[in-house]
């Protein structure tokens, strides 16, 4: 007999991680499960897997916990299919990161939204049916940010988790007279399907993490669906209102790292011209921008104008430098400050391989969209196109990383101005959403070639058959090309950088450009 046999479950959040875990977890246990997700294909997948083990589960999705009627309406349904609910737990959440100064109010509103908003919906519409039941176990999800720093900036998500932990206590002290039980689980790192991919690349900023925990791993989602099953069982009758951590001993130090840093596994950069350019001033419809003119050092104009956009560190000399050896090619190319809005570019600039420094970045980052781009760029290509050293054809688009969306954006709201886009290792170019980069094809005029990292957490294979189909609904040119061996960021010489890759990339969008 199942340590669950008998009870029915509700699991929010089934379509992978840490809800695909328990639910099966569950399940093995003899408990009925019914679950629910945004993503109903995924949801339903890990219903197929439960009954393939001989388990009784129902999917019900796609459901938004966040719109209080359909959080209701799934719970009445949920609670009808087995005949009651006995064990809730609440795994569901979604998060935005960025530092305090730079969010904006919508992406405080989404976080709080997905990470409290649901768990009060749902546990609200529950609470009648588990008194029905004469009590029950209610699950609820922390995380140890809720109680500690990181290097990323989180503050929304450590608020709404440290919400969660203290909902937890409330539920506890009201549902105890009535048999129910309220307990938190807050993990740390626990593996899911982008640190998967992440972890692929030897670089990343996530094994520093891991060196955090005197266990030196990453946990994974069934050692926290083994800690869901013991809260839902019997077992834990006398144990209510607490907040479980189970983080590999991740909280225990303040500032401790076990087990050796390996060794760096950058290549050695091909060396790149000094250069500084001819800096100038631009006036955008937000204040003036800084930019860079590069041409070429040997030869005489005009030339075919093209406009570099770095990735999240910004202009510094190595991207000064890159510029200078494009321009060697026979190319105007204007570089310009993106972040200008918050002043001149940081010197010394900050890296994407000093955690600390790369969560300032992603704040940096999220002062960027869609519109600002939008805003800026026609302002950069008409300061281009309005130099005597630039041809009168129509101007290029060069993207990085973070800046292959804006790459995109740019020959979209300027179709008669851009003729040919390249990125490489860009990240987030298919996206849920309206301005989902790839999306924005349909209004370009251009011609379009993406050089892509053969791991890539923010640009996966499925993301890559997305773009493609989209490029050739769109009816544009396009070519797009994997990289073999190599990781995001392998064109620069301070981010993942692979000389062998590097030194294609090159050749490639020369070869495009011209």
């Amino acid at each position: 007999m199942g340590r669950l046999e008998g009870k029915i479950a509700l699991i929010t959040g089934i379509s992978g991680g840490q809800g695909r875990a328990a639910a099966l977890a569950f399940a093995r246990e003899g408990a009925k499960v019914v679950g629910c997700d945004l993503k109903a294909e995924a949801a339903q997948e890990t219903a197929e897997m439960v009954r393939g083990e001989g388990g009784e589960m129902t999917s019900i999705a796609p459901v938004d916990l966040s719109d209080e009627q359909e959080a209701t309406r799934w719970v009445e349904d949920a609670a009808a299919v087995y005949g009651g609910i006995d064990v809730l737990y609440n795994n569901a959440a979604l998060a935005r990161i960025g530092t305090l100064a730079g969010m904006s109010t919508d992406a405080w509103h989404y976080t709080l939204k997905y990470e409290l908003d649901i768990l009060f919906f749902v546990t609200r519409a529950a609470w009648p049916h588990l008194v029905k039941r004469g009590g029950g176990s209610i699950i609820n999800t922390g995380s140890i940010i809720a109680g500690r720093g990181s290097d990323m900036p989180m503050a929304a998500h450590g608020a709404g988790k440290a919400g969660v932990i203290g909902l937890t206590k409330h539920m506890a002290l009201e549902g105890g007279n009535s048999g129910i039980r309220a307990n938190c689980i807050s993990p740390g790192l626990i593996c899911n399907e982008m640190f998967e991919q992440l972890l692929k690349d030897p670089n990343d900023n996530l094994y520093k993490q891991i060196r955090t925990s005197p266990l030196g791993r990453i946990g994974q989602p069934e050692d926290v669906a083994g800690l869901a099953v013991f809260l839902a069982s019997d077992e834990s009758s006398y144990i209510t209102g607490t907040n479980i951590v189970i983080d590999g001993g991740q909280t225990l130090g303040i500032g401790m790292s076990f087990g050796q840093e390996p060794a760096p596994l950058f290549a050695q950069p091909v060396d790149l011209p000094e250069a500084e350019g001819e800096k100038l001033t631009i006036e955008t419809l937000d204040g003036e921008s800084e930019a860079w003119l590069f041409t070429p050092r040997e030869e005489k104009g005009p030339w075919p104008g093209v406009m570099i956009y770095t990735d999240i560190m910004g202009v510094r000399p190595l991207f000064k430098s890159m510029a200078q050896r494009l321009a060697d090619a026979g190319f105007a190319v204007l570089l310009p400050n993106l972040f200008y809005r918050l002043g001149p570019p940081l010197d010394p600039p900050l890296s994407v391989k000093n955690s600390g420094e790369f969560g300032e970045l992603l704040g940096m980052a999220g002062t960027l969209s869609k519109d600002t781009i939008v805003r800026d760029s026609g302002a950069w290509l008409a300061a281009l196109a309005a130099r005597p050293e630039v041809k009168a054809d129509p101007l290029s688009c060069v993207g990085y990383c973070m800046s292959g969306p804006m790459a995109i954006w740019t020959a979209a709201a300027h179709p008669g101005k851009v003729g040919a886009v390249a990125v490489f290792h860009g990240g987030h170019m298919v996206m849920k959403g309206d301005d989902s980069p790839h999306l924005a094809f349909k209004d370009c005029a251009a011609r379009f070639y993406f050089g892509c990292a053969e791991t890539d957490a923010f640009m996966t294979g499925d993301h890559i058959a997305t773009l493609k189909e989209s490029l050739e609904q769109a009816g544009r040119p396009h070519e797009v090309e994997v990289y073999p061996g190599t990781y995001h960021g392998f064109a620069i010489a301070d981010a993942s950088y692979s000389r062998e890759g590097s030194e294609k990339h090159w050749e490639a969008m020369i070869d495009f450009l011209s």
